[in-house]
């Protein structure tokens, strides 16, 4: 397939072709509002739409991230990157031992061992957009706990208790505070990530272990040891951080500061003296049982973060090439820890990449509207496993950052399901409702069947009836009614065409895009995808 020549940046431009008819061309602008496409197992949404639309964004040449569920995925994707000519944006990040089959098997696919430590990565941005911010950092490692606990069942958005996710939070964020001033302190490198005060989850950890304890909740060995209130890596931190404050506050002394210098340094001190009073007050003097809670939580978000894969991978330094900002300039990432191999610490390996890839997104400055601004794209097969709160607020701003989300699952059960929390419902619907093209493939989901006929409406339509009189002289009545219904019925997405060779690899769906008018006169369209895409393009 030839590469268009015309601009792939503009709104406008024309990805795919559904038939000669110009209402029929599905555009970069219907992408960047968002799809959603749905389809029980076997109904040929991956193979017959997602292939499809795959297709169209590696032809038009945007980068983008690939977040990987089945361990087929990666896989999959190089062979489209292949077919399409694209093998050499394309950036495989994942284990070692995977990247050496890759390379075996396409051998123009340049696969370097690679890294991302987000810590690192949030704490380096310039502070004009945000960067280093303590909140942000705090944020992230939140939403990867609930994400956690929504997959695991335990929970749908954190603690049923708002006392123990504030808890969490003001423990994170003193945490990190005081590993920021001790690293100043010890005037250690933030960018080496095994420097004594480095900012990491390791070093988090023995912050929070390491903290001084009461009297009251000391062992007896520990009474005995009364010397134990002035060792132990917290206050060693809290002694670096306070020697970084003394010294600062005394080179702002001498009158010749900038007004920003004060400001920023106020700032500081104001973390500094948070930080200090929950670990030598606060901290210290909580109950047993509450202080327990609280470390034992904050442990079980740190732990995997400390052996295996998250620490192998994801707190060590960061290599250029997964840097979110590498997609901005065609290269595509795939992220291939499949939740099929890495279960929990897949979904969290991802789900980290994918939080910070939208902020970075959302991030871009134009020079030019918007028209400078390469388009960029998410691809989320069996997406109900990353799904998150983010993902509503992102889609939002998606068409302005021209980002195309696509996302793929079975049915809108699995959303419900896994969004949990109070009003998941209306928070699922939320983000359906920010994305305008939704692709229905065959499914035997009720809940997904009666929410597409809803979706793509009633209208009034016209049925006739007649009736004959008994008797002799028999009369014969006709009379027109007019009543609102389903334009398809649910049952309609039930026998729609899975492809494969029964259906000569033609997959039947159902197309509607928010505010579109097909050639049909309707605001729905039955398509067949072909399973070699290759034969949809028509421009």
């Amino acid at each position: 397939m030839k590469r268009r020549t015309n601009d792939a940046r503009d709104l406008d431009y024309p990805l795919i072709a559904f038939s000669n008819s110009s209402k029929d061309v599905w555009t970069l602008r219907n992408a960047v509002e968002g799809v959603q496409i749905f389809g029980g197992i076997g109904s040929g949404k991956s193979s017959g739409s997602g292939k499809t639309i795959a297709y169209s964004l590696l032809n038009a040449g945007y980068g983008g991230v690939v977040l990987t569920s089945k361990m087929d995925e990666t896989v999959r994707w190089l062979d489209y990157a292949s077919e399409m000519d694209r093998l050499h944006d394309v950036i495989v990040f994942g284990e070692r031992s995977s990247l050496e089959k890759y390379s075996k098997k396409y051998p123009r696919l340049s696969t370097p061992p690679c890294y991302f430590n987000p810590i690192t990565y949030e704490s380096n941005r310039p502070k004009e957009e945000g960067g280093g911010q303590t909140s942000n950092i705090v944020n992230l490692f939140l939403t990867i706990i609930k994400m956690g606990n929504r997959v695991s069942g335990t929970g749908g958005g954190g603690s049923s208790d708002p006392f123990w996710d504030l808890a969490l939070e003001r423990c994170m964020t003193a945490a990190i505070n005081l590993l920021k001033f001790a690293l100043k302190g010890d005037k250690g490198d933030p960018d080496d990530p095994t420097a004594h005060f480095a900012l990491s989850v390791e070093n988090m950890a023995k912050v929070v272990r390491e903290a001084p304890k009461d009297k009251k909740s000391k062992t007896k060995n520990e009474k005995e040891e009364e010397e134990d209130d002035f060792d132990g890596y917290t206050v060693e931190c809290l002694a670096h951080a306070t020697l970084y404050i003394e010294d600062r506050e005394a080179e702002l002394a001498n009158g010749l500061a900038s007004e920003e210098d004060m400001e920023e340094f106020a700032s500081e001190k104001r973390a500094y003296n948070l930080a200090f009073n929950y670990f030598m007050h606060d901290f210290k003097a909580l109950p047993d049982d509450t202080r327990g809670s609280v470390t034992e939580t904050f442990y079980a978000f740190a732990n995997p973060f400390m052996s295996g894969l998250l620490a192998d991978y994801f707190a060590q330094g960061t290599t250029a090439a997964v840097m979110p900002e590498k997609t901005f300039k065609g290269k595509i990432i795939i992220l291939d820890f499949p939740v099929k191999k890495y279960l929990q610490v897949g979904i969290n390996a991802q789900c980290i990449y994918k939080m910070l890839w939208q902020q970075a997104v959302e991030r871009r400055e134009s020079e030019g509207g918007g028209q400078d601004l390469n388009p960029v794209f998410l691809w989320v097969d069996e997406s109900q496993y990353f799904l998150n709160q983010q993902d509503m607020m992102f889609q939002t701003t998606a068409r302005s950052s021209k980002a195309c989300t696509i996302f793929i699952t079975q049915n809108i059960s699995n959303y419900y399901a896994v969004m949990g929390g109070n009003r998941y419902k209306e928070r699922v619907d939320s983000l359906l409702g920010n994305l305008a093209t939704k692709i229905f493939h065959a499914n035997n989901d009720n809940v997904t069947n009666e929410w597409a006929a809803r979706t793509i409406s009633r209208t009034f339509q016209t049925k006739m009836s007649t009736s004959i009189a008994s008797g002799d002289e028999g009369t014969q009545n006709t009379s027109i009614t007019e009543t609102l219904n389903y334009q398809i019925e649910p049952h309609a997405f039930t026998v729609l065409k899975g492809g494969g060779p029964q259906n000569g690899f033609r997959v039947s769906a159902v197309i509607t895009v928010a505010g579109k008018e097909w050639s049909n006169g309707n605001n729905y369209a039955r398509i067949f995808f072909d399973q070699n895409p290759e034969k949809i393009f028509t421009l």
